[in-house]
């Protein structure tokens, strides 16, 4: 999620932020964008049941042709359960906005995990970082690096569940247009966003609280009595 400087490798803030595989990966596009578009607009051509078939089959389709092609299917086959759990939500309901409730749940899931994790001072962030880079777990810990990840943990946390609040508050209007309008907004463009402040706050704070280098302090890991 994040590179010191200490650890650069010549690549761009945007690549070290994971930003341009972000935006380049066609698969996340069709995933996060045509779902919500193709349910919003079906259902207001053609009504619910139109909507729920047709986003529903249009998540078996994405899964057939990425078995078809020797694609990578985790995100097909898991946006096949999310349809399916979207699509009986609405059609049990009888409202297009409840569509997005499980996104909703997702997002504020997400949030209070991030909360949880500053509180137990294991910020969600680290572990993300940690998980890219592989850099030892108890450089994360340490008092001149951790309040880094917690601190920029709370971005997130609070952006997720800012989403999680605003979409409820249109679900709770049957705003189902403006709900795909908000949720597209707020997934890959704000993931982005998200991203390259990650990256640029992160390096900016370790710097300014001395933080050890990765480098140096896996050598002193490595050079400890065992």
């Amino acid at each position: 999620m994040t590179r010191t400087d200490r650890d650069h490798d010549g690549s761009s803030p945007l690549e070290a932020a994971g930003v341009g595989d972000l935006l380049a990966d066609r698969r996340l596009l069709v995933d996060s964008v045509a779902p919500p578009l193709l349910f919003v607009g079906a259902d207001a051509l053609a009504g619910l049941q139109w909507a729920a078939a047709l986003s529903l089959g249009f998540a078996v389709i994405t899964l057939g042709w990425r078995v078809a092609t020797g694609q990578r299917t985790v995100y097909a086959a898991a946006g096949v359960a999310g349809a399916g759990i979207s699509v009986a939500l609405a059609v049990l309901s009888g409202r297009a906005a409840v569509y997005f409730v499980p996104g909703i749940v997702g997002n504020a899931v997400f949030g209070v995990a991030c909360v949880a994790s500053i509180l137990v001072r294991r910020p969600m962030i680290a572990y993300s970082s940690r998980m890219i880079y592989r850099w030892p777990w108890a450089w994360y810990l340490h008092d001149r690096v951790r309040p880094a990840y917690s601190e920029i943990t709370w971005l997130w946390a609070v952006t997720y569940l800012a989403k999680a609040g605003l979409q409820s508050w249109l679900v709770e209007r049957d705003a189902a247009g403006v709900l795909a309008f908000v949720r597209i907004a707020t997934g890959l463009p704000a993931l982005a966003v998200l991203l390259v402040a990650t990256y640029a706050y992160v390096n900016w704070r370790l710097t300014t609280l001395g933080a050890p280098e990765v480098a140096q302090f896996r050598t002193a890991l490595a050079d400890r009595p065992a």
